[in-house]
């Protein structure tokens, strides 16, 4: 059982926002009805999510950060989510599993992952030699921020689900006993 239950709610701000994403994806995602809980925590994340597809990054290095983080933080429900997403977004199967290990045969996403790795691991407290690697493979400050912002908007994603132990397919949740 889910620790916070995804809801439908049956009016209000939480379900104008759940009726676009609806409107938008043609589902609501569990987290997303997790959220709900939170009118602002949903608008929130839909809000960064949203700027974040206008920016400079690729949908495909959005994704494989998506999947970094998921694989890093053990999301299993954001790391199945970003692989789907990822492999409509043209990945191939080998590029979704280098995700998962942070890596990417590709030198600049392979780069961006690594800075993604970085920041995950330093709390953003990278060294000066991982400003000189992201940028030495061509990412510039708006690249380097929107890496940041993927990373936080991909943990934030992380963190609820985690904490929610949204109901898997036939999976036992963490913490519970398989008996």
């Amino acid at each position: 059982m889910a620790r916070i239950a995804p809801i439908d709610p049956a009016g209000g701000e939480a379900r104008d926002l759940l009726d676009q994403v609806r409107s938008q994806m043609g589902f609501v995602p569990g987290l997303m009805r997790v959220l709900a809980h939170s009118p602002a925590a949903l608008a929130g994340y839909l809000a960064l999510r949203d700027a974040l597809a206008r920016g400079v990054l690729p949908v495909q290095l959005r994704e494989r950060i998506g999947i970094a983080v998921a694989a890093t933080n053990q999301c299993d429900a954001c790391l199945t989510s970003h692989t789907r997403y990822g492999r409509d977004a043209g990945l191939a199967d080998d590029e979704l599993d280098a995700a998962r290990r942070l890596a990417s045969a590709d030198p600049a996403s392979a780069a961006a992952l690594g800075f993604a790795h970085a920041l995950l691991e330093t709390h953003g407290h990278v060294a000066d030699a991982d400003i000189t690697a992201v940028r030495g493979a061509g990412f510039d400050d708006a690249a380097i921020v929107e890496i940041a912002a993927a990373v936080a908007w991909n943990m934030f994603a992380n963190l609820v689900n985690n904490l929610a132990q949204p109901p898997g397919p036939g999976a036992p949740q963490r913490g519970t006993s398989t008996q």
